[in-house]
């Protein structure tokens, strides 16, 4: 017999992104199951409400000339993209995209749901970027940075429980940058840097951990 007609590698969630290259995707469909009890409490009747399709893609990075989605709260390939998620060190870059859908009313391109343009990029396929934009001075340099965006989002059911409306509010970003040695500037200005700590160990080096947020402008 031959081989079976099975999918085989991931599939792009979000769609092809240049310099990228999908590494997995989780799409479940969901739903809200009511139901209706007798006078014996024991279910008698039951419905399925609310369709709703979560997705989560994982990418790695291939190409310095790379591009991450623009901004946060968009449709992208018919998805409302509600966090981005990039980790980088001395290997190649991770990109992680969270979003969803719903089977009735669905968010579409008119009417636009409000987002956030970031301003963050991934300037090379390997290696640490510090996206606080701090300064290493003579003795410390970035080991890693992390860079999560994302927003709330709010969604309103109609009567019979499905999907009627849905707004994104409350853009953020928060990074995390860890440095081998001590930076003479953690974060450039407009980050509010909510952690800052020092680590050290018997038989390693003093590594600096910096945390910043700021808010972004939804329109």
């Amino acid at each position: 017999m031959a081989d079976k007609a099975i999918l085989y590698g991931a599939s792009e969630g979000f769609g092809a992104i240049t310099g990228w290259n999908a590494k997995k995707t989780t799409s479940p469909e969901t739903h809200e199951r009511k139901a209706a009890h007798d006078d014996k409490g024991d279910e008698a009747a039951s419905k399925l409400v609310g369709e709703k399709t979560e997705v989560s893609s994982d990418y790695e990075c291939e190409l310095d000339a790379n591009a991450i989605p623009a901004a946060i709260g968009a449709l992208v390939n018919s998805l409302i993209l509600t966090e981005i998620s990039i980790k980088t060190s001395a290997e190649a870059a991770q990109m992680s995209l969270r979003g969803h859908n719903h089977g009735a009313n669905a968010h579409a391109a008119s009417p636009a749901l409000r987002t956030a343009t970031h301003e963050i990029s991934v300037t090379a396929a390997f290696g640490a970027i510090d996206f606080l934009g701090g300064t290493a001075g003579s003795d410390a340099s970035v080991v890693s940075g992390d860079c999560t965006i994302k927003c709330d989002h709010h969604d309103q059911d109609d009567g019979n429980g499905d999907h009627l409306v849905g707004e994104n509010a409350n853009a953020m970003i928060e990074c995390v940058t860890t440095w081998s040695g001590v930076p003479t500037v953690t974060a450039e200005a407009g980050w509010d840097i909510t952690v800052e700590s020092t680590e050290d160990e018997a038989t390693g080096f003093i590594k600096t951990v910096v945390t910043g947020t700021k808010k972004i402008e939804m329109t």
